[in-house]
């Protein structure tokens, strides 16, 4: 993870530095030597993945890219609320860190999350509104819906999802029922870390998760920001309101390409970009200079 951006960046290897300072943990050797399932684990993984896109933001700043609005999704919160200026690099991987920690003393066996294929939010919002310990927890996109919530209650679930038309019904590889009530516990604990954390009045739109909606104060920011723990992604809506903000390109900036996947399915025909390495960040402002 991030290995280009280590082996060839000086700002990159110098905000290394100052996180492994930070946040007392060896981040560089689990990126980029592992192992990897302790690199996978959430209070590894979280400070990892916002440290990879922090350090593209900080190139993509370095070079005057400036976004017109901003939204992650669930962890890719706190990214985004650097690039809206509301926190700092070390700050952002500091409430990561106290976030994953949180979320892994939390976690309990016997729960866990499901992709729904091929389902609308509602039908799917009705098979949860009938079972208890069930919630939607990521609207990812129009026939993509992420449940979470105890083992029996996905079981329950699972004919009645199949009986609704589903086309297909995944059990996601993580360790908890994340985005649901039952990591009641990791929001409280987080919140102990999280209000010591120094956050500013955001200088760009930032569209939140919670309720697809535009917020700017510190105080309804850390709001939300715990509520997502035990809250649902509402990614479809989120991506829907920045385009109703007139965005009319949309550039997923951190390891992967989930979100750009996402967003081509909620906005057919939108104008997507992926930078998750120096090759793809490069051509990206090739594009941009041209554009």
């Amino acid at each position: 993870m991030a290995r280009d951006l280590l082996e060839k960046d000086a700002g990159s290897q110098a905000l290394l530095r100052q996180a492994e300072q930070r946040l007392g943990m060896p981040l560089g050797r689990l990126m980029l030597e592992g192992p990897e399932a302790e690199l996978q684990a959430t209070q590894h993984a979280q400070p990892a993945i916002v440290f990879h896109s922090l350090a593209l933001l900080q190139l993509l700043g370095a070079r005057g890219v400036v976004p017109g609005a901003v939204a992650g999704h669930s962890l890719g919160e706190f990214a985004a609320l650097v690039a809206a200026g509301g926190l700092t690099p070390l700050d952002a991987l500091t409430a990561v860190r106290a976030r994953g920690e949180a979320m892994a003393a939390a976690a309990r066996s016997g729960s866990g999350m499901m992709a729904v294929l091929g389902l609308d939010d509602a039908a799917v919002d009705r098979v949860c509104a009938g079972i208890v310990d069930l919630v939607p927890a990521n609207y990812n996109a129009p026939g993509q819906v992420v449940i979470s919530g105890t083992n029996a209650a996905l079981e329950t679930a699972t004919p009645l999802l199949e009986r609704a038309g589903a086309r297909r019904l995944v059990r996601l590889p993580v360790s908890a029922a994340f985005h649901s009530p039952l990591m009641a516990s990791a929001a409280d604990r987080f919140t102990v870390a999280w209000e010591k954390i120094p956050l500013q009045s955001l200088r760009l739109p930032q569209v939140f998760n919670g309720d697809a909606e535009i917020h700017a104060e510190p105080l309804e920011v850390r709001r939300l920001m715990v509520g997502q723990l035990t809250g649902p992604v509402r990614w479809t809506q989120s991506i829907r309101r920045l385009q109703q903000l007139g965005a009319d390109a949309f550039v997923e900036v951190g390891p992967g390409r989930a979100l750009t996947g996402l967003v081509k399915k909620i906005i057919p025909g939108a104008v997507l970009h992926n930078i998750d390495d120096m090759s793809s960040l490069h051509g990206f402002l090739q594009v941009a200079t041209h554009a």
